[in-house]
């Protein structure tokens, strides 16, 4: 074989190495990353404000440079302590890539709290099914923030508390800022029970650890048995911070709840029976009540059975309101129809409470008479009455006749004593 042929050969298999390399590069290049809107360069420290315990957004401009498939692309920061249980990184859904066509991907990180004062690497890869991956790397600069307290744990005690007793807990801060804080104030509520407890922090220096004393919660002895969220609030920086978080406690009910008092009212009512005149003027049944409760009370009168044959009102009101211990009183009014049977009738007054149960029903009496009837017995009244009159005029002429007979021997008197004045002596008739 000549010294051309080996030439040839030799060529040939650096192409194919060259084809073969191409063949499995990722069909994209990054044309531009940038990082919360600032553009980030490979070549620099890119001293950007990242702060950590904060998102960040990361932008990815890549063109394709030839038609691929399944490709995606990884942001993440290396080095990190804890990136095995918290990664500081994202990746994007697998897409497709056309030569000539610019894929713009925006991927969302969290730098941890944990995270150290330090440069890191921001990595962004690109990798398809198959082909190489192409990375590049941008250094950042990680900053702490001047105040940043973190509540790291809510100790309960216990963690199901009985309804009456009383809730314990212990609140662990650490302070992740470059500040030291001084006069922290710890709140500890449960808002659906409305009880809370306080507690002050004198100092806790920058990096450091350091809990709170136990705060107690009272629970309320009628409290629903369920899950409350016990809310805890610390307040640093002057009052300008604040940092919450919220753990789940378990009420179990209790028998130290007292029971609830059923306060009835009291009614009186007169239980004579009234004469109600068919067609005419009807009767009136006092009806009375004694609110005995502690609490102020609303009631509702009405009545039952009356059907067609009366009809009723009260007076002042069928809805009577009576403070603690207050008696009122309301008047019936019953009148029968002038076609209501004559007879004894029953019927029913009922008094209600606020939410409409029945406390008491009291059953009354009427007597209904005929129109007739009741003018005979008009008719009697009025001859009784002149009879009354006869006998007050005659009563009156006696003492008339009386008065007159007293009158006539007063002046007789008075003349005889004036003869013996004028004479002096006194005269004697025969």
């Amino acid at each position: 074989m000549n010294k051309k042929s080996l030439a040839g050969l030799f060529l040939m298999a650096v192409f194919m190495v060259i084809f073969s390399a191409a063949a499995h590069a990722v069909p994209v290049v990054i044309d531009s990353v940038e990082v919360n809107g600032d553009e980030v360069f490979t070549s620099d420290s890119n001293r950007l404000d990242m702060v950590r315990g904060q998102d960040f957004n990361v932008k990815v401009r890549a063109s394709g440079i030839s038609n691929g498939s399944d490709v995606e692309i990884h942001a993440f920061i290396s080095g990190f302590e804890f990136n095995r249980d918290n990664p500081i990184s994202d990746v994007t859904p697998l897409f497709d890539v056309e030569n000539g066509v610019t894929y713009v991907k925006i991927l969302k990180l969290r730098l941890s709290e944990l995270a150290q004062e330090d440069d890191y690497l921001l990595r962004i890869l690109v990798t398809d099914r198959n082909g190489d991956e192409l990375v590049q790397n941008y250094r950042l600069k990680v900053d702490v923030p001047r105040h940043n307290l973190v509540i790291k744990d809510v100790a309960l005690s216990p963690e199901s508390v009985i309804a009456g007793r009383t809730l314990s807990l212990v609140v662990r801060i650490k302070n992740m800022g470059q500040q030291d804080e001084e006069g922290i104030k710890i709140k500890a509520g449960i808002p659906d029970l409305g009880v809370s407890s306080s507690d002050f922090i004198d100092k806790i220096e920058g990096g450091e650890s350091t809990s709170s004393e136990q705060l107690f919660l009272r629970i309320p002895a009628c409290a629903k048995p369920a899950g409350y969220n016990v809310r805890v609030t610390v307040e640093y920086n002057e009052g300008f911070d604040k940092v919450t978080s919220t753990k789940l406690v378990d009420v179990v009910g209790s028998d130290t709840c007292p029971k609830a008092v059923d306060e009835k009212a009291f009614v009186i009512v007169s239980s004579e029976p009234q004469t109600l005149v068919a067609g005419g003027i009807g009767g009136v049944y006092p009806i009375t009540i004694n609110n005995a409760g502690s609490t102020s009370k609303t009631y509702t009168l009405s009545v039952d059975g009356l059907d067609s044959w009366a009809t009723s009102r009260f007076s002042p009101s069928n809805v009577v309101v009576t403070g603690a211990g207050e008696i009122k009183t309301v008047s019936l009014y019953v009148s029968a129809g002038p076609d209501a049977p004559v007879g004894e009738r029953m019927f029913a007054v009922s008094i209600k409470d606020q939410s409409g149960r029945v406390l008491e029903q009291v059953n009354m009496k009427a007597i209904v008479s005929s129109s007739n009837t009741a003018s005979e017995q008009q008719g009697i009244g009025i001859g009784g009455g002149v009879k009354r009159y006869l006998e007050i005029g005659l009563i009156v002429l006696v003492a008339l006749l009386v008065l007159v007979a007293l009158l006539v021997i007063v002046n007789r008197m008075k003349g005889k004593d004036e003869e013996e004045d004028s004479s002096g002596e006194p005269k004697t008739y025969y």
